[in-house]
């Protein structure tokens, strides 16, 4: 199905509407299907673009989902994509969320980065090694996975990539800018609910580490002539495996020597 600019608005806007009221979205009766991820991030633009101009929000990054095997297995999609992360969705730790059923779906532990510099895009392709030489802090994160797509593991690349990549709320822990020491690949992740660990994961776990995945978004970015600027934060993918919400829970993530995040959900 093409989409041409009116589509891609009416997209966008059927999109934050679901959001919203929290209405379910049927994978079965979608709309406005992008047929690709091309289709799928202009989109997401026209999504950013009505939150900035008509609502003040303001992106302050990026997300990079399914950046593992057991989250594209999960997801049932081959490669990674990216979201934009926003102000009104992002509160330090500890964070108390609404409970919103049948929206916010999953929490994922996440080894966040900040960059320091721009990164154009002519001067592509970045390994990860310059991604950490251009990189300010690192900090732990809970990424909340939302959308309202129903059943939304179905929706496949193109639909979530166009829904912000399903992203919910975005949960920081404490910066840390003396990051030189730590091996980010071999830190160990729990995450516990209610008290009780339910699952443990280690940072390589993200395709080739987190500066490795933060390379292969801005690699991604380049190729379609964008570019990294200096204070944007990135997440870089959960972890472990997503584990559901549900109302009512505490949930905490350990990253060791990169700290603690906490988070309430509703209830």
């Amino acid at each position: 199905m093409t989409l041409n600019d009116t589509d891609i608005e009416a997209a966008a806007r059927l999109l934050i509407e679901h959001r919203d009221l929290r209405t379910p979205h049927p994978v079965a009766s979608i709309r406005y299907v992008p047929p690709d991820l091309a289709t799928a991030y202009r989109i997401q633009s026209a999504f950013e673009t009505i939150l900035v101009s008509e609502r003040g929000d303001r992106a302050i990054g990026y997300k990079i989902g399914a950046t593992n095997q057991v989250a594209r297995a999960h997801l049932k999609i081959q490669a990674p994509f990216f979201g934009r992360l926003y102000h009104s969705i992002t509160s330090a730790s500890p964070a108390h969320l609404p409970n919103a059923p049948g929206f916010f779906r999953a929490h994922e532990p996440e080894i966040g980065l900040q960059i320091d510099r721009d990164l154009p895009p002519a001067q592509a392709p970045y390994t990860a090694e310059q991604i950490a030489a251009a990189t300010r802090t690192v900090l732990p994160v809970i990424e909340v996975v939302g959308s309202c797509f129903s059943p939304w593991a179905e929706a496949g690349a193109p639909n979530l990539a166009a829904d912000n990549a399903a992203h919910g709320y975005w949960v920081t822990g404490t910066p840390i800018t003396d990051f030189a020491g730590l091996d980010l690949p071999s830190i160990a992740v729990s995450l516990s609910v209610n008290g009780a660990v339910v699952a443990t994961g280690e940072g390589r776990n993200v395709d080739g580490g987190p500066f490795g995945a933060a390379a292969w978004l801005a690699n991604t970015l380049a190729g379609m002539g964008r570019g990294l600027k200096a204070g944007d934060f990135i997440s870089t993918g959960t972890v472990l495996p997503p584990y559901p919400t549900d109302a009512g829970q505490d949930v905490t993530a350990d990253f060791g020597p990169l700290g603690r995040v906490a988070l309430r959900m509703g209830g």
